[in-house]
């Protein structure tokens, strides 16, 4: 009783229990590791839920994009979701959801300030990043030319690398050092932004 297209997305959390999973059958599942069936199937999204992120501040806070709807890899664009949906899976269920205007293809939380960064297709091709638990948007950034399909943190938590149809990778400084943290600071954007093609 999973899922009954392609799975697209696939997550742990950071404590181990709990795994998310989503489909191009615009279902988002929540499983643990003691069962053979999901804990729960949300069916909110109207397009493949490609875009899963966990929170590591809080527990339980899953972060999910709608992207596109794919079928034999031919991707239909009419069925852009374009929203990011905010769950609490200790409660299964949804808590909070905003329409970011296009296609979400890609999500990461910032490992040392509560913020989202979320990477975008059809049809503005950017990068956002997101105040929470707000979602106030605190800066767009733009550059790439095609779907920004991947999305990668370094370990240290600073820098932000972003990979897009258009055949290049872009690497953001994004974050600021964690020395110079406060708890409830934000980040320090622009410091660097390089691509390489």
């Amino acid at each position: 009783m999973g899922h009954k297209q392609e799975v697209c997305g696939l997550k742990w959390s950071f404590d181990d229990s709990q795994l998310a999973s989503g489909g191009n059958d615009n279902k988002l599942l929540i499983w643990n590791n003691h069962s053979s069936q999901p804990l729960a199937k949300f069916s909110n999204h109207c397009a493949a839920v490609k875009a899963i992120a966990w929170s590591p501040h809080q527990s339980g806070l899953l972060a999910s994009g709608g992207g596109i709807y794919i079928i034999n890899y031919i991707i239909i664009l009419g069925t852009a979701d374009r929203t990011i949906r905010f769950w609490n899976t200790n409660a299964l269920q949804q808590i909070n959801y905003i329409d970011t205007g296009s296609q979400v293809c890609n999500l990461i939380f910032s490992k040392t300030v509560n913020e989202l960064v979320s990477t975008h297709g059809y049809s503005l091709n950017q990068i956002i990043v997101w105040k929470l638990p707000e979602m106030t948007k605190l800066t767009t950034l733009t550059g790439h030319t095609y779907r920004v399909l991947y999305l990668s943190m370094s370990p240290d938590g600073q820098n932000v690398v972003t990979g897009a149809g258009d055949e290049t990778l872009r690497f953001w400084n994004m974050f600021p050092s964690t020395k110079s943290l406060k708890k409830d600071s934000t980040s320090s954007l622009f410091l660097s932004n390089s691509d390489l093609r």
